[in-house]
Order: structure tokens, then sequence, then C-alpha cells
């Protein structure tokens, strides 16, 4: 975003709003979801919810508001303000019936598209269908939105982890070929949809290879959905774009150390502290670029604020970074050690699998760091079975898939 003198206000923007916000129950939009209920004083927040594992919208938003994340809020209260709208992002239209639409074209004033598969190995279809098409049929229903005030992309600050690219500011960056012709992203897309799923993953492979692209597809989908929201700026709403680096726990409101998942870093702290984690191929010195997850919704709403007052250019979104790696450095080897440090005085009273020990071997081997990761599977099994004793199913799979991925 661009550097100014103005200042704006949160609590103004959203005061007595409309808000639509998809991936309500994840961990970024859960946090914004709070924090809109608990300074932006809104009237409504619209929640995108699916059916996910046998659980229906309305469970689902039960269990979210029995997360420590809303024990400031009274949830008898704060339920009128909560609108469930049926809906599947990986259906067409994403699965919103048509009196739901009409709703939210007639009241929304902002958007909040946060919902996301932070996986990194999806197929190429998976990605652009529940990425790209997802976000173009959210962006298509947000144009009759006659009350939009701004729209707002979560997107990822990998989306442009192009190999050849030192630093990436705050602006869009296309793809394009070695003669510097800019690919187009629909074209793309497109392309890669017509085929059948191998031919579509060998494809995205070589465009990847001959473009000095991206190391997997989700940051490629994600690139590419960033160069779509591009073209919906200023027509006819504004567009923001936050690129949060890998969210944390909350460092403090709502509730200091919570954790709304167990992916990049945050898996690798709960790795050690099972006593899973006792090898590491990354080198020491890597920098971690982590931000806490109330720093990062607050950057989205920030982002949003500015955006719907006026702040930008009117031929590109504004474009704000979450990262606490400029205000608190942190190494891979920094991080490895204060997390040992730390369970070494305070070890897990249950699920615990280790020697207590808490030391962490660094191995440039790549054979001898597959083998490892082969002995460990016996201990992730361990793990899920106590955590399916302890009535945690979701928990058991959660770990599962986290380990194998």
């Amino acid at each position: 975003m661009q550097e100014t003198a103005d200042k704006y206000s949160v609590q103004d923007a959203f005061q007595g709003s409309s808000v639509l916000i998809t991936g309500a129950t994840g961990y970024v939009g859960s946090l914004v979801l709070e924090q809109l209920l608990r300074v932006g004083h809104i009237s409504k927040a619209y929640l995108l919810v699916r059916t996910k594992q046998g659980e229906d919208p309305q469970q689902r938003l039960r269990s979210l508001l029995a997360s420590p994340i809303f024990r400031l809020h009274d949830c008898t209260q704060i339920n009128t303000k909560l609108q469930i709208i049926h809906g599947d992002l990986s259906k067409p239209g994403c699965g919103i019936s048509t009196a739901d639409e009409t709703q939210l074209k007639s009241h929304v004033q902002y958007v909040v598209h946060s919902a996301a598969s932070i996986r990194f190995d999806n197929p190429v279809h998976t990605d652009l269908k529940l990425s790209y098409m997802a976000t173009k049929a959210l962006a298509d229903m947000a144009t009759g939105m006659q009350r939009l005030r701004c729209f707002m992309y979560v997107s990822t600050a990998y989306a442009n982890a192009h190999s050849d690219l030192k630093v990436a500011v705050e602006q869009l960056y296309p793809l394009q070929d070695a003669n510097g012709v800019l690919l187009d992203h629909a074209a793309i897309t497109q392309h890669l949809l017509s085929l059948c799923p191998e031919q579509a993953q060998l494809e995205v492979e070589k465009i990847k290879q001959q473009h000095n692209s991206h190391q997997n597809t989700y940051g490629f989908c994600k690139n590419l959905t960033e160069q779509l929201m591009g073209s919906y700026h200023m027509q006819p709403y504004p567009v923001c774009i936050s690129r949060p680096t890998g969210v944390g726990a909350v460092a403090k409101t709502p509730c200091p150390g919570y954790i709304g998942n167990s992916a990049a870093a945050t898996a690798m702290i709960l790795s050690i502290a099972c006593g899973l984690g006792t090898v590491s191929s990354m080198p020491k010195g890597m920098a971690q670029h982590i931000v806490p997850g109330d720093m990062a919704s607050s950057v989205i709403l920030a982002s949003m604020a500015a955006t719907a007052a006026g702040q930008g250019c009117q031929t590109s979104p504004n474009i704000t970074l979450a990262d606490g790696f400029c205000s608190t450095p942190l190494s891979m080897g920094e991080l490895v050690s204060f997390t040992c440090d730390y369970f070494r005085n305070d070890p897990p009273s249950q699920f615990q699998f280790g020697d207590g020990q808490y030391a962490v071997r660094w191995t440039t081997d790549i054979k001898e760091y597959d083998e490892w990761c082969r002995t460990e599977d016996l201990r992730v099994q361990q793990l899920c079975e106590k955590l399916r004793e302890q009535g945690l199913p979701k928990a058991a799979a959660r770990e599962s898939f986290d380990c194998s991925s």
C-alpha cells in the first residue's frame, strides 16, 4: 500500500455495515470475524459456510463460537448479527441460492474472501477451481452489490515466489515469458481446465519451468487469482489484496497463544512439543516469516478501511504484506532453539512421544531425512490413536493429514 499521512479508522469504516465473509470457520477468517464484532461494531455478518465432515453449517458455527477466540463475547448477543449463507466454493456460483444472492446484493457493503485450501500438493484442477474459479464467481456476484465499498481478497506472500524475484513489493506480478511478454491469467486457467487432470498437471509443471515460476500449484494459482482480482479493481468496485506470510498463534487479542490450525511453522513447533520433530533438513539461517494471527486480521481490516476511504490508485488494487519478520527477525535455528528451550522447561502433560531432551539434529542429507520421516510414521499413528481415545477424532484426522503432506 502506498505511504500516506492520512489515518483511517476501522471502527468508523465498519460501523453499522454488513459484511460477507468466506472462510469464517477457518483460522484467519474467524479472527477477522471476531475483530469485526468486537471493534468494528458491524450490523450483520453473512458467513458463507458449507457442510463438512458430517457437520452442517449451523453446527460448525456453534463450534466456532465455543472456541476461545470468542471468549470476550456474549454469544447470545452476537448471534443476532450472524447469518449463515449456505454455499460451497467447489460448486458453480459458490453454491449460493438465488434468494441468498438477492439478499447479499441488496445489503453487503464489504466482502472478505479468505476461504482457501492451504495444501501445497493439490492437483492443479482442484486449486484452480477452489482458488481462481470460486473467486471469479464471487467477484462476478459482487458486481451486483450496489452498496459495496470494497472487496478484500486474502492471498499469500508466496503468490509471487518467482525464482528470479529477489524482493517482492506490494504490487501485482503477472506471469511473463522469457521475452517479457505478459501471460493472460484467464487464458492459462481456461487452457489448464480444458485438459484432463493428468495432462493439466504435466502442463502446469511445463509452464512453471518455462516461465521461471512457482515451486507448487498453491502459489501458482494464488498468483493467477491475484491477476484476476486486479482486473475487477474499480470495475465497478475497489479491490484490496492482503498477503500474509505463515500465520502463527495469536499474540495478544482476543486470546494470546491461540492457534487455529497446525500448518507451516506451527506444525513444526507442535511436532517438537510431541517429541516427533527431532530432525530438520532446513538451513539454520533460513529466515522465518511468521505473522501473528491477530496481526494478520488487523492488516486485513486496516487495508479495507483505507481502500473504502479512497486510498490507493485507480489502476491497481491496494496490496498489503502482513509479516512479523521486519519487527522481529527470526531464523530457523533461533525458532527451533526457542521452541526446544520452552518445552524443555514446560513439557506437555500428554501426547508426548520423545525422550524429553528436545534436541533437533540438522542434516543436509535428503536420504537420511527421508529415512527419518519413514521411521516417524509409527509414532504419528500412535499420536492419532491417542487423540481418538481422548475423543478428538477431528484433531486426529488433521494431525494425520498434516504429517503426511
